[in-house]
């Protein structure tokens, strides 16, 4: 089974897909992607297509996906008001809960290269604490997160 990650023309789908433990990665963008050896692109619409929840469900569907990352901010916000409706076919929107988006998803931006990827309250994959993670409140989602003078800072991993 395969898992999805948008934004194939931007570095921070390459650093989520090294932290995922699986090979079976495929890429997506609405742009034009360059071809990269090893590396399984799709083209997806833009988010403001009327059909773009439509026509990634059935992209996920031809290509056995289950979870899908979306990583700028108009998908996150596309794809959680659509969660029942992939969960019904079983693929998992790694996406943070209505109340993260409204309220903490635009946070100010910080460089960091240590991420987290929640998924039903569990840490899957990145380099935080089970215990850190829980400050969070948060059951899905991809985040970034440093230490700063011994306080946790963390933010949504979007681009």
């Amino acid at each position: 089974m395969s898992v999805l990650i948008t934004v194939a023309t931007n570095s921070a789908a390459f650093q989520l897909a090294r932290i995922l433990n699986t090979e079976d990665i495929w890429f997506a963008s609405d742009m034009d992607i360059p071809v990269l050896a090893g590396k399984r692109f799709l083209k997806i619409p833009s988010t403001n297509s009327s059909s773009f929840i439509h026509e990634v469900l059935k992209i996920c569907l031809d290509h056995q996906i289950i979870e899908n990352y979306p990583l700028l901010p108009d998908e996150i916000v596309e794809f959680s008001k659509s969660r029942q409706l992939f969960e019904e076919f079983d693929i998992k929107l790694v996406v943070s809960s209505i109340k993260w988006i409204k309220t903490r998803l635009n946070d100010l931006p910080f460089l960091s290269s240590n991420l987290v990827v929640l998924i039903d309250g569990t840490v899957c994959a990145g380099n935080i604490t089970k215990e850190s993670a829980l400050i969070l409140n948060e059951e899905n989602g991809v985040f970034k997160w440093e230490l700063r003078n011994n306080q946790l800072i963390v933010g949504s991993f979007i681009v």
